[in-house]
């Protein structure tokens, strides 16, 4: 069973893409009183993406091209205030895919939960995507190992489960995986990549 560890906000540059309005006036000291600096941006970000921590933005007046990054890829956790029950509203908001949601309007306390849940969210859906694209890539990669372990079976008379663990043996050796050095060996249609001369290398 997995622990909770208490986040720290102390430190963290929150930006609010928000009209100065009641809202804010109650959001922004309760941001500050959890370590965070904040200031707002409106109607545009002016704050660098790669300077912020957290993003909060007014889901009700939002629109398309107000941020520099493409709907549902914010550099950092997003946070959505949203009053409007319009389903053209919401269905803008779900397209940015927020971390987590405030209702408006804002009310006092419950922030530090808000924050804590958006930043679980933004590295979890990070680690998704890590392994999504690691796998991606393995599979693009696959006939290039499919390659390689057929030229070690013509080269070198091996079976395909002696040629793949040749292959394992080296990349491990090379401190990488096996996909770049198969990708290379079918690149050059050549065992140079092993550094092998002869067959007993290989034992």
């Amino acid at each position: 069973m997995s622990t909770f560890t208490l986040p720290n906000f102390s430190g963290c540059k929150a930006v609010v893409v928000h009209p100065e309005d009641q809202n804010c006036e109650l959001l922004l000291p309760q941001l500050r009183m959890l370590g965070l600096s904040a200031e707002t941006n409106w109607p545009v970000l002016r704050a660098r993406p790669d300077s912020m921590d957290v993003v909060f933005f007014d889901a009700d007046r939002g629109y398309d091209g107000q941020f520099p990054w493409d709907a549902g890829n914010a550099p950092a956790p997003s946070i959505a205030l949203l009053g409007s029950e319009a389903p053209g509203r919401i269905e803008w908001t779900l397209r940015q895919k927020p971390d987590a949601f405030i209702q408006k309007p804002v009310r006092t306390g419950g922030i530090f939960s808000v924050l804590s849940i958006a930043f679980h969210n933004f590295r979890h859906q990070r680690r998704v995507k890590h392994k999504l694209d690691d796998l991606n890539w393995r599979l693009r990669a696959r006939p290039a190992v499919v390659a390689a372990i057929q030229l070690l079976g013509s080269e070198l008379g091996l079976d395909n489960a002696e040629a793949y663990q040749l292959l394992r043996t080296h990349a491990m050796r090379q401190r990488i995986s096996i996909e770049p050095l198969c990708e290379r060996i079918s690149l050059l249609n050549s065992l140079a990549p092993l550094n092998l001369r002869s067959r007993q290398q290989q034992q």
